[in-house]
């Protein structure tokens, strides 16, 4: 499986992926990616995880947002305060693992949702042993 972009997201919420516990990264714009991405944990200049982006939905309202909290884990004082306004895009998470061991890169100058990955990275993504199981 060849894997070339991955979605940078800050804590607590790629954990939550990672642990199937949340399958909703909310963002503030809709995204056309799909397939398998790299999951980057914030900060870290590590990939930490992999996980298939199946789809994207949004903006939603109050009542949906309300209605998938199982699925995004903001807290609806949260959200309903204004504090996540713009973030009203779902997007949709599956299959997530955490990679045996966190793969480094190269964070370029300016990245902040996306990093397109190197060959030397997407190779060491699929010699991961998490990742070969998912093929």
């Amino acid at each position: 499986m060849k894997i070339e972009k991955a979605l940078i997201i800050d804590e607590p919420w790629i954990s939550k992926i990672m642990r199937s516990e949340k399958t909703w990264e909310m963002r503030s714009t809709s995204a056309k990616q799909r397939g398998w991405i790299g999951l980057v944990k914030k900060g870290s200049g590590h990939i930490v995880g992999v996980a298939k982006m199946v789809g994207a939905e949004g903006p939603l309202s109050d009542q949906k947002m309300l209605d998938n909290q199982d699925k995004h884990h903001i807290p609806p004082e949260t959200f309903l305060s204004g504090k996540f306004a713009k973030h009203r895009h779902a997007w949709i998470m599956s299959s997530a693992v955490r990679l045996h061991r966190p793969i480094p890169y190269t964070h370029k100058s300016g990245a902040v949702i996306w990093v397109t990955l190197d060959q030397r990275v997407s190779d060491a993504l699929a010699a991961d042993e998490a990742v070969k199981a998912l093929a």
